[in-house]
């Protein structure tokens, strides 16, 4: 949400959008004097806006939702905002306006700097200040059982001269439901139960079941293997929740692993943290998830990959052993690298000026 015109300069009849946005919602227009856009994402578009009633010193930003947004992910983000915004660096919400399809938010507004501007000289006090504030504003949402799922340098905004923090944008919130391991240990009594059952029973139960015949008990045997069973193609497509921003996604999101936790959150903002240890924006180039998870792989190494996999269920396999790196000294080496272009980079500019 960067600032693209001064406060005192009122562009609304320059911009299409503005005008089209005041039309469908009039009262937009009667509270606020409306600059220009700050900000577009995928499912919204930023304008920063001034309060009319407070001599356009109010400044805030008005998130237009597209139309095509469904109404109970509206519905959740304006929830979020509601219930957990306004403490911890989480954004707040001041007002919700609709009309029809049209919905906006209107949100305090924070001058922010650009990532790419600070990622790279940052100091080790001010990192650690930056990490605490993303973590206690994480750790706000995550009491209320609510994964973010798009924790990324774009939406934790940072104000570097006022050493201010805001963590925003929930469009891609989502409810987490923590799994109920009362359930587990029920199911361990019944099994230990019916193991002490008659041998006659144990027959007419395992007779039962073999008339169903279901697919879901029957053993795959294409499973690590190049190859897909008829077993498989046969069985219901297993859905996981994708969400996020390529080079955020944790591994668990990657290997669609459908029981996803706040964890995911925890997994951005550690790569957010590599970010700036490193002076690399961004760390993960990553066009797809199986690109993405080679990534994560050439730091820790296939063999913590079949681990993790492991653990969720899931088989990674390697044609060779790749192993994993020291992250402490990766971080130097491209932290002395970019240092290095950038220097270069600021000697040619100063040249190309005294050349003029």
């Amino acid at each position: 949400m960067e600032e693209k015109s001064q406060v005192g300069e009122d562009n609304e009849d320059e911009s299409d959008n503005v005008v089209d946005l005041k039309n469908k919602i009039p009262l937009l227009k009667e509270l606020f004097h409306i600059h220009g856009k700050v900000g577009e994402g995928t499912f919204s578009s930023v304008f920063l806006a001034t309060l009319k009633s407070s001599n356009e010193s109010k400044k805030f930003a008005l998130k237009h939702l597209v139309p095509t947004r469904h109404p109970e992910k509206i519905k959740r983000e304006l929830l979020c905002m509601q219930q957990i915004g306004g403490k911890d660096y989480v954004v707040g919400l001041e007002l919700c306006l609709r009309s029809f399809e049209t919905v906006v938010f209107v949100m305090p507004y924070m001058r922010h700097d650009k990532f790419s501007d600070y990622v790279q000289d940052m100091t080790v006090q001010e990192t650690k200040d930056y990490m605490i504030a993303l973590l206690t504003a994480l750790r706000r949402v995550h009491k209320f059982n609510i994964i973010h799922r798009d924790v990324k340098p774009n939406n934790f905004l940072y104000d570097r001269c006022n050493k201010r923090y805001l963590l925003v944008d929930f469009g891609l919130a989502q409810e987490y439901v923590a799994e109920d391991k009362s359930n587990t240990v029920t199911l361990n009594k019944s099994n230990v139960q019916s193991v002490k059952r008659k041998r006659s029973d144990e027959n007419s139960l395992n007779q039962s079941l073999n008339s169903k015949k279901k697919v879901t008990g029957e053993k795959c045997y294409c499973f690590g293997k190049p190859k897909v069973c008829s077993i498989c193609t046969v069985r219901p497509e297993q859905a996981a929740p994708r969400a996020g921003t390529p080079g955020f996604r944790a591994p668990e999101v990657l290997l669609k692993y459908p029981s996803q936790t706040p964890a995911v959150d925890i997994w951005a903002s550690g790569v957010m943290m590599l970010c700036i240890l490193s002076g690399t924006q961004p760390f993960f180039h990553s066009p797809d998830d199986c690109t993405a998870l080679a990534e994560i792989t050439t730091i820790f190494g296939s063999n913590k990959m079949q681990q993790c996999a492991h653990k969720l269920g899931k088989k990674i396999i390697f044609y060779e052993d790749i192993p994993g790196i020291d992250v402490v000294s990766l971080c130097q080496k491209l932290k002395k690298r970019n240092k290095g272009s950038l220097n270069n980079s600021s000697d040619n500019k100063m040249y190309e000026k005294n050349s003029g």
